[in-house]
């Protein structure tokens, strides 16, 4: 079998979903979500806008950002038919797959604790048989053809702009435009629709779902500036409790995944995946500062180098959800925290000044922004932050070490879960949102 693409026709679809009953009726015993999914564009039927749907499941890319990104190595792409196959015995429910892929197609079972996905139905394309959602369309809006190279990708509402290159072709609508009315409802009539019509969909990342791994961020900053801090005549090291946080942050580091007892697999990814080098520098920087502690002081200068490795492989595994200016940076970026922390620690004024002040000019910066787009800047969160980390600390610096770290911290700990509110992944429903304010005139959400 050669490589395949699916096709779809918009201007057939009726949004009937029979291609997702399908594709559940094949797979109902493995499948704890739907696979494939049927999105509305404009379904409160504004008269400036088309109506039409869009069929998605896995689209099987020529360059999948699951794969990529997966740190147990859990995706296989087959090289001749080009089906990217998810191996749940290999998954460790990391769910970082989910944040990556722009279209939505990984799901994670909390069942099993694993990751499913479409499959483009092996066991049926072996009989020579269609894919159960494409054979079951009753408007032949689905289909199944040879991949082809010069499909075109850019502008289709509903692929967010990525490098995945999905296997897919989409036919463009026959009209584009709103239908013809003979009478245009009044612009204050249409105002009580928008709300819905252009309603964000229900954020992926959280800070109420992904809390230890806030908490986990948080401590290994401590760590990695306390770290350094003692190699530059900062506050020593004390070895025990280094140990017990060290645990803290391993222990943190699995709560969140489906199947803990898979960890071991998150390194099995490091040329690629930034998750896999986090966790090798997590625990390079954890070993070598237990054996400085403990035995081998002269290791502390690598360990506090390992521990800031982490931090920007940290920074660096988030980029697949944040996309804000100025230059994609944020006033809560571990690296940034963990290197402002080591001044404040180590009495390193330049260091803390300079990593103080350029932290709340991003983290102001980032409340002009939200206050233009009309979104709540939460001003006493705000206040919060700003007077614990950055007025609280600079005040009273060089008086005591740990109380300015206490206070930073805890101005950084508002900051970084203000971060985790702010993630925003990619998906195919987003990006239809995202159009219709464009041609709305109703500004970004």
């Amino acid at each position: 079998m050669m490589a395949s693409q699916f096709t779809f026709d918009p201007n057939r679809c009726t949004g009937c979903e029979a291609c997702g009953v399908a594709c559940w009726m094949e797979h109902r015993e493995r499948q704890s979500r739907p696979w494939r999914a049927v999105h509305t564009f404009n379904a409160c039927g504004h008269p400036d806008l088309p109506v039409f749907h869009l069929s998605f499941a896995c689209h099987h890319c020529e360059s999948p950002a699951c794969l990529e990104h997966c740190p147990a190595e859990a995706y296989t792409k087959d090289a001749a038919t080009g089906v990217v196959t998810v191996h749940a015995d290999r998954c460790m429910g990391c769910r970082y797959c989910t944040w990556a892929c722009p279209h939505d197609a990984p799901k994670f079972d909390p069942g099993r604790g694993t990751i499913e996905k479409c499959t483009l139905c092996p066991e049926r394309l072996a009989q020579g048989l269609e894919p159960a959602c494409v054979a079951r369309c009753p408007m032949e809006a689905l289909g199944l053809a040879p991949l082809e190279a010069d499909r075109p990708l850019a502008g289709v509402a509903g692929l967010p702009e990525s490098a995945t290159a999905p296997a897919i072709r989409i036919a463009p609508l026959r009209r584009p435009g709103p239908p013809a009315l003979g009478q245009r409802p009044p612009a204050s009539a249409l105002g009580a629709f928008l709300p819905a019509l252009l309603a964000v969909p229900h954020p992926k990342i959280t800070l109420r779902g992904e809390w230890t791994l806030l908490l986990f961020t948080t401590v290994l900053g401590v760590l990695a500036a306390w770290m350094g801090a003692s190699q530059l005549g900062g506050p020593p090291l004390r070895p025990w409790a280094f140990l017990a946080s060290g645990a803290l942050v391993m222990g943190l580091s699995t709560a969140h995944l489906g199947r803990p007892a898979r960890a071991w697999r998150a390194l099995f990814h490091l040329r690629t995946s930034w998750l896999s080098r986090e966790v090798a520098a997590v625990s390079a920087f954890l070993g070598l500062g237990a054996l400085s502690g403990f035995a081998v002081p002269a290791l502390g200068p690598l360990a506090a180098l390992a521990g800031f490795l982490a931090l920007f492989a940290i920074d660096r595994l988030y980029r697949v959800a944040f996309r804000t200016g100025p230059w994609n940076l944020h006033s809560a970026h571990t690296l940034f925290n963990g290197l402002y922390l080591l001044g404040l620690l180590a009495g390193i004024a330049p260091l803390a000044w300079g990593l103080g002040l350029f932290k709340a000019g991003l983290y102001l910066h980032r409340k002009r922004h939200f206050a233009a787009l009309g979104k709540s800047v939460r001003p006493r969160v705000s206040a919060l932050r700003v007077g614990l980390g950055f007025l609280g600390p600079l005040l009273v610096f060089a008086s005591h070490p740990w109380l300015v770290a206490a206070l930073a911290v805890l101005g950084d700990l508002v900051d970084r879960g203000e971060y985790y509110d702010e993630l925003e992944v990619p998906t195919p429903r987003l990006d239809l949102v995202e159009v219709m304010r464009h041609r709305l005139g109703a500004g970004p959400s």
